[in-house]
């Protein structure tokens, strides 16, 4: 247990791992499905869900309780969400899952409520950093969450992350983002979520790189 802390305070000190490794996966993925590589680089999208999220662990300053109950409580949120928009079109409407992102439980990619966790944490945490006080900042990160969906889905579609029914993405989508987003940013605001981290607010800004440089290229 001791070597595992040491380990964990001796890379907190040298965050540029970390942002390096970040910036790699996400660069060099956007980049190989310009260059027409993208089912290789799409097949790989589940280890690099997993791999920001353990990243994100290794570089959260406070690894306590508090995100345990708030990691739990939003995978369960995300994938019960999830389970209900693809088994009975619920919440975000009709879609479904290929296998594209890794192995699935009731037809539900299992990695999935980490990438919600992923994206709520950075936005939180990078609220928190701007010093976004009260309850406003649910509110804030609930819109900013929607926002970034908007960014996400036309790629998220044409990679084959999900398809919808019709090929038609519904206005029902996002406020079903809406809804569970501010489900879980309520649990962070009282919970109290730790979010020093000194990884987050990069990976959030290279997600939106990843998502905005392929929403431009696939325009074209």
């Amino acid at each position: 247990m001791q070597a595992l802390k040491n380990w964990h305070n001796y890379l907190w000190t040298r965050p540029s791992i970390g942002v390096w490794i970040i910036s790699a996966f996400y660069f060099f993925g956007a980049f190989g499905i310009m260059l027409g590589f993208e089912e290789w680089f799409v097949a790989k999208t589940a280890f690099n869900l997993l791999l920001s999220f353990l990243l994100l662990l290794i570089y959260q300053r406070d690894l306590d309780f508090r995100l345990v109950i708030c990691l739990a409580a939003c995978y369960i949120i995300g994938f019960g969400a999830e389970f209900l928009g693809v088994q009975y079109g619920l919440i975000f409407g009709s879609y479904h899952y290929p296998d594209t992102l890794g192995p699935q439980l009731f037809n539900v990619p299992i990695i999935i409520g980490i990438n919600w966790f992923i994206i709520t944490f950075c936005i939180w945490s990078l609220l928190s950093s701007m010093r976004v006080k009260n309850f406003s900042r649910v509110i804030l990160a609930t819109v900013l969450t929607v926002a970034i969906d908007v960014i996400i889905e036309p790629i998220a579609v044409a990679l084959n992350f999900w398809q919808w029914e019709n090929n038609q993405i519904p206005l029902q989508n996002y406020l079903g983002w809406a809804i569970i987003a501010f489900l879980i940013f309520c649990i962070y605001y009282f919970v109290q979520i730790p979010t020093k981290n000194k990884l987050a607010s990069m990976l959030l800004v290279w997600q939106l790189i990843f998502f905005i440089s392929l929403n431009f290229w696939f325009s074209f």
